[in-house]
């Protein structure tokens, strides 16, 4: 590994630049498909009690935005990591521009993939972990660089963390000027969708109730918008690399082991909502289905009634307060063979267990439901909503769309 102090006239003592090879920069970051990457550090990380992480690629438009408006929000002592990935404009000059002018601690990198590898999961990765590894009792925040954070983010982020909580899920809204781009959504499309989300939230509620997360809740996790305790970030075995869908799951591995998760109203972001995004499977590839296909899938959360209320109530059976015949009353509707069911009734970890035997089922298989299903399915999920509050004691008026 070579070290190249920064020669802009700088106090090297403050700040520094390396250029690592291939090894070097393997060994570095995680033995992920890095071919080449530079590194420049500013500060002491490992002080820092909040560090926003944030991959990049090719947001030489946004980066201003974003990050003036973090280091507004951010206070002395906190840092960034920056990391810059597969770009060929001005991503990562403009970064250091920003970050040189502010107050804050940062470790920005500007990394190569091998050629046809890497991806936003794995520079996502790269940001959390680094960032772990500089304070490991840190509080990290998952940002994305066409995103800005809007005033109160740190405040309502720490507000939560201070209430208990592991994972702490914020709001995503649209930047306004990207959003007046848009295509016109059909408005019937808009209403069957947001009704069958917020009827499952519902029957979610009903059957299986999260104390920390009343209905009626946002229920999202967005890369653009979570942070996560480090230690908390460890026990959940870091950042899966999945091909898309890292921060969902992401929360399923911090379900699993029993921590707290909350979906907070109070950090809030505004993010781009261009049609042409620069990863697979994001927020581009969903608005681009549901503004411009007449029967456009859907959000894989949203299933039909029958297997959701199943889902749900095979949740509420490995809740921490519910007994091992009553896990094995709801194992036994799945068609898992006696042996497996044995095993899953003695995992130490409820959520764990309830995880694998919802993945395992053949009954709970999920499969993708396209527009014209959930209109199809809505009246019977209505239904069921209502035939649930009923039966409830404490039955009250819903939201029944």
């Amino acid at each position: 590994m070579r070290h190249d102090m920064d020669r802009e006239g700088r106090d090297a003592s403050k700040e520094t630049r390396r250029h690592l090879d291939a090894a070097a920069a393997a060994q570095l970051l995680a033995g992920l498909p890095v071919a080449s990457a530079s590194i420049l550090d500013r500060g002491d990380l490992a002080a820092a009690p909040v560090i926003a992480c944030i991959p990049a690629c090719r947001e030489e438009a946004w980066m201003p935005r974003c990050l003036d408006a973090l280091m507004a929000e951010l206070r002395p002592g906190d840092g960034v990591v920056l990391v810059v990935n597969g770009s060929d404009d001005r991503t990562a000059s403009i970064a250091a521009e920003r970050l040189r002018a502010g107050a804050l601690a940062f470790r920005l990198i500007d990394l190569a993939w091998h050629e046809g590898e890497g991806s936003a999961p794995q520079a996502r990765r790269i940001a959390l972990d680094l960032a772990d590894a500089a304070n490991r009792a840190a509080i990290l925040l998952s940002l994305d660089a066409d995103t800005r954070v809007l005033p109160g983010y740190r405040a309502a982020y720490r507000a939560e963390f201070d209430r208990g909580f592991d994972l702490v899920c914020g709001r995503i809204g649209f930047d306004p000027e990207e959003a007046a781009q848009l295509p016109e959504p059909d408005p019937d499309h808009e209403r069957i969708i947001r009704d069958y989300r917020t009827l499952s939230r519902r029957l979610a509620a009903l059957i299986a109730p999260d104390a920390d997360n009343p209905f009626p809740h946002h229920g999202n996790i967005g890369g653009a918008n979570f942070a996560v305790r480090a230690q908390a970030y460890r026990a959940a075995g870091r950042l899966p690399l999945v091909p898309f869908g890292e921060d969902r799951a992401l929360r399923r591995a911090v379900e699993a082991r029993g921590l707290r998760i909350r979906y907070s109203d109070g950090p809030r972001v505004e993010t781009s909502c261009r049609l042409v995004g620069r990863a697979s499977g994001g927020l581009s590839d969903e608005l681009r289905r549901n503004r411009l296909e007449a029967d456009p899938i859907v959000d894989e959360a949203l299933e039909p009634p029958e297997r959701l209320a199943l889902r749900l109530r095979l949740r509420a059976a490995f809740a921490s307060d519910r007994s091992r015949s009553e896990r094995q009353d709801a194992l036994a509707l799945l068609d898992l063979a006696p042996l497996r069911i044995a095993a899953l009734l003695s995992d130490p970890l409820p959520v764990r267990a309830f995880q694998a035997a919802e993945e395992e089922s053949p009954r709970l298989l999920r499969r993708r439901l396209t527009l014209s299903d959930l209109r199809r399915h809505l009246p019977a999920l209505r239904a069921l909503v209502a035939e649930t509050e009923d039966a409830r004691p404490d039955s009250r008026p819903s939201a029944r769309g």
